[in-house]
């Protein structure tokens, strides 16, 4: 509705600006053939032509009666340019009134989401990596919150992936961390185009949440030493390029079957961690004791034991889970979900 608002406004501009050309240039030539010479400045022309789109009703301040179809010009700018006029300040009021009402609906609605999630997960930046972090979020069914400056670029990503909550607002200043719910977020992903604004995102949070979870995006080897101090993750966007460009051409099948589980979007199977808390019902079961029920395509890939150097690959079914185990498996998003409810993952 906007976009076309304004592209009304936008024609209706040029009309506006095309009679207001044509009645200046058209006084002035009036004269000019009446005299046989520049008999009024270009500027009482168009100060002419502007009372007279107008109707403001001053007095002329050329002498349109000693030259001849002087009136009759006038009249055909008063027909023409005054519905012109109107209808490009109607488009505008339109424009104004319901962009201004649009964006007040949308926040308060993006508000009243944010208020009714807990454990989420906050995106800070929606830019090139943001962009992706926010698609790979949304197909997995994770609950995010993604906070930018620009309004109209979130507004563009929900256009392209759907609806989801969101802040406008720098992620820099704490006010907009806690609109975010930071307080409830389970953690905080930074992936601004700065380092420097990173940096700040992490030190915030970590002030107003201490044991939040910290993943921030980095291309400056400074800058990721400085945020791993602060005990943030940090990802090298550079770093994973090139490790991603050379294992194409070291082993092309294997990559090619982890992009398809990754980008096809009729593919929702995920590989992820499932950790063993306290209480469990996992705790103390060898994994062939598990009842994974009607899961039978939950695939166990690896065991990470707090203490160990190395995760344990490819665990034998003897193997008794620990309270603190985190479980890494393959399985698509529903089977994930289910076994979660399940078990107290």
């Amino acid at each position: 509705m906007l976009n076309h608002l304004r592209k009304r406004n936008y024609l209706a501009g040029l009309a506006l600006l095309a009679v207001t050309a044509i009645g200046t240039s058209g006084y002035y030539l009036l004269g000019w053939m009446a005299a046989g010479r520049p008999q009024w400045p270009v500027a009482d022309c168009f100060y002419m032509t502007m009372i007279t789109l107008t109707t403001v009703g001053f007095g002329e301040v050329i002498d349109l009666a000693a030259v001849p179809g002087a009136r009759m010009f006038t009249i055909f700018i008063l027909l023409s340019g005054l519905g012109v006029a109107a209808y490009f300040v109607s488009n505008l009021t339109a424009f104004l009134v319901e962009g201004e009402l649009t964006n007040v609906f949308w926040r308060k609605k993006m508000d009243k989401r944010i208020r009714g999630l807990a454990n989420h997960i906050i995106v800070c930046g929606v830019g090139r990596v943001g962009f992706y972090i926010i698609q790979e979020l949304h197909r997995a069914r994770m609950d995010f919150i993604a906070i930018d400056t620009d309004e109209q670029r979130l507004k563009a990503v929900q256009a392209h992936l759907g609806e989801f909550p969101a802040v406008v607002g720098d992620a820099t200043h704490a006010r907009f961390l806690q609109a975010a719910g930071l307080e409830r977020a389970r953690g905080v992903i930074s992936a601004l185009s700065d380092d420097k604004d990173n940096l700040c995102v992490v030190v915030t949070c970590r002030q107003l949440k201490p044991g939040v979870h910290l993943i921030s995006s980095c291309k400056e080897a400074e800058f990721a030493g400085k945020l791993e101090l602060i005990g943030a993750e940090v990802v090298t966007p550079n770093s994973i390029g090139g490790m991603r460009i050379a294992s194409q051409m070291i082993r092309p099948r294997v990559v090619h079957y982890l992009d398809l589980m990754l980008r096809d979007s009729n593919c929702v199977v995920r590989i992820e961690d499932l950790p063993v808390p306290a209480g469990s019902a996992l705790a103390g079961k060898p994994l062939d004791r598990i009842d994974f029920g009607e899961l039978k395509k939950l695939l166990i890939l690896a065991v990470i034991r707090e203490g160990l150097p190395e995760p344990i690959y490819n665990p034998e079914r003897s193997m008794v889970l620990q309270e603190g185990d985190t479980l890494v498996v393959q399985a698509d998003v529903d089977t994930l979900a289910r076994f979660r409810r399940g078990h107290g993952c």
